[in-house]
């Protein structure tokens, strides 16, 4: 109820209030418990996960009730002043879940406001019974946890509290729910390279010598070729983390001189991001030529960057447009609302045919943000290019919270444009079921 109200005001607050912007009739009493139920009842295509394998975390001696704050609320302690090296104490066997909320507790209380620890509330009242987290509650929390993980509680939580049809999971395998998953692959090791040990793993790991510039980019090959063996059903491109999203046209030169220079280097060689440039640059544009000829679409995260650190300008969505423009045949989509770049993306996917918005993580990140933009891109954007859920999170719990909220501000955006005259009741379904459902499932080709 707490997040309904506060969703309610948000959209009151943002939505313009000069009656009807649009001419048209009156919609039909009752049409915004008609929109909520359906939206509330309707089967989603999550679009982007990092889920744990509820089976390998069941046996881990670490599985307590601080699983649930990776990674979202885990940030926000930190971000709040707590230490970063409370990671190692919190997540090993030594501590009890009293003597972790010892630790938790002062920054606790100077976060408690931020999103990521509603959602996190919300899910542990819903599904554990719990109505606040403290010193009384976490014991008994997580006691209700290990029981849940005896059984089949990642479909329990995926299929039937969520109804959710389909996953996109990032990288990680996930023995739990085949047939619901599906996987974007990363290839962080040729994008980011910057070091000779980097290029000697590789090759080790490959069981292929890498002598040439040629062999390392046989090397991606032969990664990618596994990974669409394996069932990828997108490319991950997300090096926002460690460099600027702008990608230039590298002369196959340029990209052999930095090369050679790592190759020949010290075993401890480790090259600026700037100097090791141009090879990442030349790499990137060699995984979308075989992403290009496999047909396979690729995501880009964009915006906000989990943990600290992060320079937020080298996630800019615009440094993407010349790529947009060099490679038509594919189809792009961008992560996480690019926040707080909102606008940009707005601009960036009316005016390019093969850009698209992912939504996943904005509802935790801002209810603000998200409601703001969702009415903007509806406005702007066709609306089969925008994806509306993927809980980007490590927990089911919290894949669970952010969906409660995404349905509440899915349903009170669509119930203000038919409100307003802008869409139909009818249309306003067809958008829900589009961006909840049908966008994701077309692009990713699951059929």
């Amino acid at each position: 109820m707490r997040i309904r109200t506060l969703v309610l005001f948000l959209i009151v607050c943002i939505t313009p209030c000069s009656g009807q912007v649009l001419p048209g009739s009156a919609p039909a009493a009752g049409y915004e418990e008609r929109i909520r139920g359906y939206i509330d009842t309707m089967r989603i295509f999550d679009t982007h996960e990092h889920l744990f394998e509820p089976t390998l975390l069941k046996e881990a001696d670490f599985f307590d009730f601080t699983i649930l704050l990776q990674q979202n609320s885990f940030d926000d302690l930190v971000s709040a002043g707590m230490p970063l090296s409370y990671f190692d104490r919190l997540y090993s066997g030594s501590l009890t879940p009293s003597a972790k909320w010892k630790l938790i507790e002062p920054y606790w209380k100077k976060s408690f406001n931020t999103t990521a620890n509603r959602v996190l509330l919300l899910a542990i009242k819903d599904l554990y019974g719990i109505n606040s987290l403290n010193s009384s509650t976490v014991e008994t929390l997580t006691q209700r946890m290990k029981k849940s993980y005896e059984g089949d509680w990642f479909n329990t939580i995926i299929r039937d509290s969520c109804r959710i049809d389909h996953i996109i999971q990032s990288g990680d395998s996930l023995q739990s729910g085949k047939g619901t998953v599906k996987y974007a692959y990363r290839f962080g090791p040729w994008l980011t390279v910057r070091t000779k040990y980097s290029i000697d793993s590789l090759a080790i790991m490959q069981v292929d010598p890498i002598y040439t510039l040629e062999d390392f980019v046989k090397s991606l090959n032969l990664s990618f070729e596994k990974a669409l063996k394996n069932g990828m059903v997108a490319v991950k491109i997300n090096f926002a983390y460690n460099r600027s999203l702008k990608i230039e046209n590298v002369s196959v030169e340029a990209a052999r001189k930095v090369f050679r220079t790592l190759v020949n280097g010290n075993e401890d060689l480790k090259m600026s991001y700037m100097d090791a440039k141009p090879l990442q640059d030349y790499m990137v544009h060699q995984l979308l030529k075989m992403a290009q000829k496999a047909k396979m679409p690729v995501a880009f995260h964009t915006g906000i960057q989990a943990g600290t650190g992060n320079t937020i300008e080298n996630s800019n969505p615009a440094l993407l447009s010349p790529i947009f423009f060099q490679y038509p045949d594919i189809n792009f989509v961008l992560f996480h609302g690019s926040y707080p770049f909102g606008g940009e993306l707005s601009c960036l996917v009316k005016t390019y045919k093969n850009a698209f918005i992912d939504m996943n993580w904005t509802y935790t990140i801002s209810p603000g943000f998200t409601v703001r933009y969702l009415n903007e891109w509806l406005e702007t954007v066709p609306a089969s290019k925008i994806m509306a859920f993927g809980g980007d999170q490590r927990c089911v719990e919290i894949t669970y919270g952010n969906l409660v909220l995404a349905r509440e501000i899915i349903s009170g955006v669509l119930t203000a444009k038919v409100r307003d005259g802008y869409l139909t009741e009818s249309e306003a379904i067809t958008v829900a079921k589009m961006i909840l459902h049908d966008n994701g499932k077309q692009f990713y080709n699951i059929r």
